[in-house]
């Protein structure tokens, strides 16, 4: 299995990883906010570790991954927890990435599903809540999202969503009628007809 965001130093940290996907070539980068971890699990020149978010760091890394990849995927760990709304690290670091090269920005570590952004024809998605996970004391930390990419070589064409809902602990299934609504509100956003796309097994 493939990793990205940690490594045996901090070069291998903030290195991406290419995946090529039906001819697409797609570079993954993803960081992790310190102040939710301590300190010492941070990647340096002798310890291996994990990718803090540090924008100038990331911003070069998805430069140079642009020039090299047809798409860009940034991942932060990041946000208040189980609050529905993005907060002022998030939503900065999440523009910087897209402003350096990125074309899509996926977020977690909020617990729930929180609003999502276009931003500069990008989409950003702040937190898809939980997905296998024990929190079954609220609504909200038992709903989560999933989301199905479509992309050509150079650009996000299409998204569609998987709502779903967590039963005795850690079983996702798919959510109803009613239960998607209210989770797709979550989002406080409505995708344009061209980028909409119904969920498919295929």
């Amino acid at each position: 299995m493939n990793y990205v965001g940690a490594g045996e130093n901090d070069q291998e940290a903030y290195q991406p990883v290419y995946v090529e996907i039906k001819g697409v070539r797609i570079a993954f980068l993803a960081y992790q906010n310190q102040k939710i971890v301590p300190t010492p699990y941070g990647a340096n020149s002798s310890r291996t570790g994990i990718a803090f978010m540090n924008t100038e760091k990331m911003a070069a890394a998805a430069k140079d991954a642009k020039q090299r990849a047809g798409l860009v995927v940034v991942s932060m760990h990041a946000g208040d927890e189980y609050v529905a709304k993005p907060n002022n690290t998030q939503i900065n670091f999440a523009h910087a990435a897209v402003d350096a090269g990125a074309d899509l920005v996926i977020g977690h570590h909020p617990h729930v599903v929180q609003t999502m952004e276009e931003y500069k024809g990008k989409y950003i998605f702040y937190s898809l809540g939980n997905f296998v996970f024990d929190q079954m004391w609220s609504q909200n930390t038992k709903r989560g999202l999933a989301i199905k990419i479509f992309f050509t070589e150079t650009k996000v064409s299409g998204i569609s969503f998987l709502p779903f809902v967590i039963e005795n602990y850690c079983q996702p299934r798919p959510a109803n009628e009613t239960e998607s609504a209210q989770i797709l509100q979550r989002l406080n956003f409505s995708l344009p007809d061209e980028l909409a796309q119904s969920w498919s097994e295929e």
